[in-house]
């Protein structure tokens, strides 16, 4: 049965909250893990750089993970629904209080835990380009890493000019030779950015500097690709396209109502972490996968969910050593 209040709270379903979760599972702490079924990356077909799950399907792997969870152990539950308040605050009974926490879900539905984790990951912010939405994740990738090798042997092209797309085009090369940097009207004069363009059209790239007017799906694969079209001149067909859309916080409001801090903007905004146990500047809060990284990849996110679960049963082992010396001096 499940206890009123559970050791662990964690906000969110993808592969850092199951990490998390199955940490707790594994050493017999309760937990109740909450998932909203938006995920960022939704419509992606197959996931990467994973040991023994290279190649897989991300819906499947999540509920593999989910039903492995919950067939093994018996101390950690799911709820599928998106939690909209959380308060830090006094909980328990009058025999026994915690420095906890109170969850409330789109339902208004309480939920209360010793100790939180906010696993609950980024969006992306798509230009305003006429269809770009339409194109992402089937035709523009932003990891080509995650995303490249099965797009190989096809035209490249890498939307916007920015300090980072010097390393983009030598990245790019390795899948095909034919790479253009789309900037999408005239390119930043501020030195990073020339600097990124000089090595890039010293590596073999070239610059088109026209106004994108649409992009067009020409159908499922790179063999049918993309189609860039410009306020003028001729359109340009692609393989693929390579952009890093900036991203924000899932869960911004969750992050304000705690009154989490942040990095700065221009590094990611996502919430700021010390320690090997990924504590946040709220004690009792702590923060796991794409929320606290820069870098967003899968095997990065579920190993920063271990390090935050096993930072709260840390915590919570800690307090109650504290708590049997008082008791001990007390008799």
């Amino acid at each position: 049965m499940r206890p009123q209040i559970v050791d662990g709270l964690i906000i969110g379903g993808g592969p850092a909250g199951l990490a998390a979760a199955l940490t707790f599972a594994r050493t017999l702490g309760t937990a109740l893990v909450f998932d909203s079924s938006s995920y960022r990356n939704e419509g992606i077909k197959h996931m990467h750089t994973v040991p023994s799950r290279d190649h897989s399907d991300p819906y499947e792997f999540r509920r593999i993970s989910r039903e492995q969870i919950t067939s093994r152990y018996r101390t950690v539950w799911f709820e599928n629904a998106t939690i909209t308040r959380a308060l830090k605050k006094s909980i328990g009974t009058e025999k026994e209080t915690y420095d906890g926490f109170e969850l409330t879900d789109s339902d208004g539905n309480k939920y209360e835990g010793r100790k939180l984790i906010l696993a609950t990951g980024s969006r992306d912010v798509f230009p305003e380009i006429e269809g770009y939405k339409e194109n992402w994740p089937g035709h523009i990738y932003q990891c080509l890493g995650c995303d490249g090798y099965e797009q190989r042997g096809t035209p490249i092209g890498i939307l916007e000019a920015t300090p980072m797309t010097s390393h983009l085009v030598g990245m790019a090369r390795r899948f095909d030779e034919r790479v253009t940097i789309f900037s999408n009207g005239p390119v930043a004069t501020t030195a990073p950015v020339q600097r990124s363009l000089e090595i890039s059209r010293a590596l073999g790239a070239k610059v088109d500097e026209r106004k994108i007017k649409r992009l067009v799906n020409n159908g499922p694969s790179h063999d049918e690709g993309i189609n860039v079209e410009f306020e003028e001149g001729e359109p340009v067909t692609l393989g693929f396209m390579v952009h890093r859309p900036p991203t924000v916080n899932r869960a911004q409001d969750l992050i304000k109502q705690l009154g989490l801090e942040t990095v700065a903007p221009e590094i990611g905004g996502h919430v700021a972490v010390k320690g090997m146990f990924n504590e946040t500047s709220v004690k009792g809060v702590f923060a796991a996968g794409d929320t606290m990284v820069m870098m967003k990849q899968v095997t990065v996110a579920m190993a920063e969910g271990v390090k935050a679960a096993a930072g709260a049963g840390k915590e919570i082992g800690d307090e109650a050593a504290e708590a049997a010396l008082e008791a001990l001096k007390s008799n």
